[in-house]
């Protein structure tokens, strides 16, 4: 998945866009990211956005907005300035916000926008979206009340964007310090954690710390006693309250006003259980029918007994040529000039306590003279047996018949490396710091099917398999996502599901706690793929002998980071949906 605003966009929520780099890790010098000595100079206050002046003046506040209640969100695009501040949950500062979205909603309402050209509709309903949805979550659901994370990670996703895109910026580095012990004390004072929270916060707190700890600034010894001292008051706490779950209103209405997607929770829910059981029916087919794995040759044998961390390194950004060389042989979708690489790299130590080693992705800002997007893997083990070896070799070098061919399609081409650079390329603003992380997540998850049925992962009955695997594995997020976050199952009774295990004996593992800490992030996989073949399917009507598959990749993925149902308005002439 993509660090975005992963997350809760991406990931972290939404995601993480940055790392703490430490040397021993540190990729060669011809490999670092070309963003290093470049400083972010844009603010949200200049930024060209298109449109009546009446509405750019209210999409700006909106932004504005966006940017006071996660700093991260501006951090993230490159727009350093604008991030050199820390969330705040002070009742006063949510009702100066609130204020704020409320008077921007009218505005937007009181536009005669339904007169105007489609792209501005699209514009106006997306910004309206984000509008409402923030004050649902400052004024409804309120997950900072036992969330630390809500200030936590924001926080520690800036500090980590700087340190990635403007190093040279320990202005910006020492501004956030400063502020950290004054977050600790509203922090403690507002917030009373449940048990699954406070274990998050604790890696949210040791990433920190790391990262204050490896590049010292001003005030950051200040800073660094601050979050030791929550720490350890939140291991003192006896906590009540195992989790919280945003409920079955809440979750609903996530999904209908600030997803726009065309399903209640329930019919979500009946769609993934009627999609796993054909997934499984397939998969069950195909098992007996995959050969078995060869020995592996020599000279692969001879390459795992040397295997290092550069070599594992090198062996992913392989992976990543040779898809992109698929690509452009198959013609299924277009990369546009601007589009730069995909990079591997070694997790950053700093990162792993908040987002585990490996498994993401750093797209580039698109307020950042950067093209490099960087594939986070996790750090080798010089200690791993032989058997250990050979099998990161095989996972490797065959990739087109093991896990790793989806994983890398997901994560770098034609996945999210792609759809979120052609992204950050649009001249629209809008469609590229608004992140919709339906339309991320579900690109990445459609793209894999998409590569293995152009070609670019061969045809073997492994790869099918694999592809299948994968999206069964998406699919089954949606089962426990729903059930848990409605309140239908406890949170035990999703990690057993999950684990096919007996009651009781499932393990409540980082991804159940993800379900518990971002609501209706995990179904944004499936639900986002859904739409788009809903959308193939239609659009294949429309055009008739017209249609081709990389004309409907390229007028999709052209619109940016935005709600399918707004690719349905451009693409197949459905109005826009109203407030």
């Amino acid at each position: 998945m993509p660090n975005l605003s992963a997350s809760p966009s991406w990931l972290l929520a939404a995601a993480l866009s940055a790392f703490a780099a430490a040397p021993v890790h540190a990729r060669p010098a011809d490999s670092a990211p070309a963003a290093a000595t470049v400083v972010a100079a844009p603010r949200i206050s200049k930024i060209q956005i298109p449109g009546d002046p009446r509405f750019v003046a209210v999409a700006r506040d909106v932004l504005l907005v966006q940017a006071a209640y996660t700093p991260d969100f501006a951090s993230q695009s490159g727009l350093v300035d604008d991030a050199l501040r820390l969330p705040s949950f002070a009742p006063q500062h949510i009702a100066a916000l609130t204020k704020r979205l409320r008077a921007d909603m009218a505005r937007l309402r009181a536009l005669p926008w339904r007169q105007w050209p489609v792209d501005q509709q699209i514009d106006l309903r997306w910004v309206y979206a984000n509008a409402e949805r923030m004050d649902r979550e400052l004024n409804v659901e309120r997950l900072y009340l036992h969330r630390p994370g809500a200030w936590l990670e924001t926080t520690a996703n800036s500090y980590l964007a700087i340190l990635t895109y403007a190093p040279g910026r320990s202005d910006a580095l020492s501004a956030i310090a400063g502020q950290i012990p004054a977050l600790v004390r509203e922090m403690s004072a507002l917030c009373r954690p449940t048990q699954v929270d406070a274990e998050v916060a604790q890696g949210l707190l040791d990433g920190m710390i790391a990262m204050l700890k490896a590049r010292p600034v001003p005030q950051g010894d200040a800073a660094i006693a601050a979050l030791s001292a929550y720490r350890r008051e939140l291991e003192r706490s006896h906590l009540d309250q195992p989790y919280a779950v945003i409920g079955a209103e809440n979750y609903a209405w996530r999904l209908k006003h600030a997803s726009l997607l065309p399903w209640d929770p329930a019919a979500l829910l009946a769609l993934a259980e009627q999609k796993l059981a054909t997934a499984d029916a397939e998969m069950a087919k195909l098992k007996p029918q995959l050969p078995p794995p060869g020995p592996l040759p020599p000279e692969l044998k001879q390459q795992a007994t040397a295997l290092n961390q550069a070599a594992i390194l090198a062996l992913h950004d392989q992976i990543q040529l040779q898809n992109l060389a698929a690509i452009q042989a198959a013609g299924f979708v277009t990369v546009p000039a601007g589009v730069g690489p995909v990079r591997t790299r070694v997790t950053p130590d700093a990162m792993v306590p908040l987002t585990g080693d490996g498994g993401s992705m750093n797209p580039p800002p698109p307020f950042i003279d950067d093209t490099v997007g960087w594939w986070n893997i996790g750090h080798f083990n010089p200690a791993m047996s032989q058997e250990e070896r050979e099998r990161n070799v095989r996972g490797l070098v065959l990739f087109k018949e093991t896990g790793m061919g989806p994983y890398a399609v997901h994560e770098g081409v034609p996945g999210h490396h792609l759809q979120l650079s052609i992204a950050r390329l649009n001249p629209n603003p809008l469609r590229n710091l608004f992140q919709d992380a339906v339309q991320n997540e579900g690109w990445a998850l459609y793209a894999e099917q998409e590569m293995w049925e152009q070609g670019g992962l061969g045809n073997s009955l492994a790869a099918q398999y694999n592809v299948l695997r994968s999206d069964r594995f998406r699919i089954r997020r949606v089962v426990y996502d729903v059930n848990i976050e409605t309140g239908k199952w406890p949170l035990q009774q999703g990690a057993d599901w999950k684990d096919e295990a007996q009651p009781g004996k499932g393990e409540i593992d980082p991804e159940l706690k993800r379900s518990v800490n971002w609501p209706a992030q995990l179904i944004c996989y499936f639900a986002g793929k859904q739409q788009i073949l809903a959308l193939k399917a239609d659009y294949k009507k429309k055009l008739g002998a017209q249609y081709s598959e990389r004309r409907f990749h390229d007028e999709l993925l052209a619109m940016g980071s935005i709600p399918y149902v707004f690719a349905r308005t451009k693409m197949l002439g459905e109005p826009v949906p109203g407030f």
